[in-house]
């Protein structure tokens, strides 16, 4: 590889001096099991069972994309370092290492991009299509070649993805979130109480929850919910009531929309309130009085995804 940067109209370095990366690795299920004393899914472990065959399957198909994607970049010159991810942990991105490329779903891109603070570009490798969907994966093991060279080329830019910043009592939480907030009461079967304030107006809500998303994860929890659904490149976030409790002939105020002025506040009025960050790994608890405030953060996410990801989504219907 040539060790000569040069930069293009935007300031981008040119990835063809890439020389290291960072390899984020999923933990299979498979190692999971072994490693766990839940009798439970050891039985995923018993032969001859058709868990134990899709275990096996999935196994196999995430070796083998973990040795291509190593394999191709030690043919382009590039060495990897190869981290296995657990759920909620940071790693600290070394100095020379240009590129974060994850190898798993979606959980592993996630996870992995809490640590990336700086302006180090990731891309997601789905590493076994038939058990994961991987939506930020812009490739799986059969088209990693062929993206990879794009990138080196400089054909292929990364996009900016917003993140939100989290401060909880005047505290900032030390987690950049990519997909979603869910501020809900600890027990799903419990009423979700708490006071909104976005865009000059105030309510106090009753519902299950609370989701506050990014564009990015607009198409998960946000559109199951039946929120609005955003382009991956947008750059305001959302927030979107999830089954509100709405006395019969009463209005349900601030039910959800964009968060044009970039903030959102919500106090919790439930005693045993709980906020998930991406998912159900990463939890802070919210008691009542607690307040929370929602804003973009200040360091974007640079990834290599397909700007146009979301558009099939748009027209899709749960009917």
């Amino acid at each position: 590889m040539s060790n000569t940067q040069t930069e293009d109209g935007s300031g981008d370095t040119i990835a063809a001096s890439r020389k290291r990366v960072l390899v984020v690795v999923k933990q299979p299920l498979k190692a999971l099991a072994e490693a766990s004393d839940d009798q439970r899914l050891k039985k995923l472990l018993v032969p001859n069972s058709a868990d134990h065959e899709r275990l096996v399957r999935t196994q196999l198909e995430h070796d083998q994309s973990l040795q291509h994607v190593v394999s191709v970049l030690s043919d382009h010159g590039i060495d990897a370092r190869c981290v296995i991810r657990h759920p909620g942990e940071h790693f600290e991105i070394r100095d020379d290492e240009e590129m974060v490329i994850t190898v798993g779903g979606d959980g592993t891109f996630l996870d992995a991009s809490h640590s990336v603070l700086n302006d180090v570009p990731m891309l997601g490798v789905n590493s076994a299509p038939h058990s994961s969907f991987g939506h930020f994966c812009l490739t799986d093991r059969s088209g990693f070649e062929a993206a990879l060279s794009s990138i080196l080329s400089g054909r292929r830019k990364p996009s900016s993805l917003l993140r939100l910043k989290l401060t909880l009592d005047e505290e900032v939480v030390d987690i950049p979130v990519l997909n979603e907030v869910l501020l809900a009461h600890i027990v799903p079967a419990g009423t979700s109480r708490y006071k909104l304030e976005v865009g000059g107006e105030t309510a106090s809500h009753k519902s299950s929850g609370l989701i506050i998303s990014t564009p990015s994860g607009s198409t998960g929890f946000m559109r199951s919910a039946a929120g609005p659904i955003a382009d991956i490149t947008d750059e305001t976030f959302a927030f979107w009531v999830d089954k509100p409790f709405k006395t019969p002939s009463v209005s349900f105020p601030l039910r959800g929309g964009e968060v044009v002025d970039g903030k959102l506040v919500v106090t919790s009025e439930m005693i045993d309130g709980m906020l998930y960050i991406d998912g159900a790994h990463i939890q802070r608890p919210f008691p009542h009085g607690a307040k929370l405030t929602v804003t973009v953060h200040e360091s974007p996410l640079r990834a290599y995804v397909d700007p146009a990801c979301h558009d099939r989504y748009k027209s899709d219907s749960w009917a």
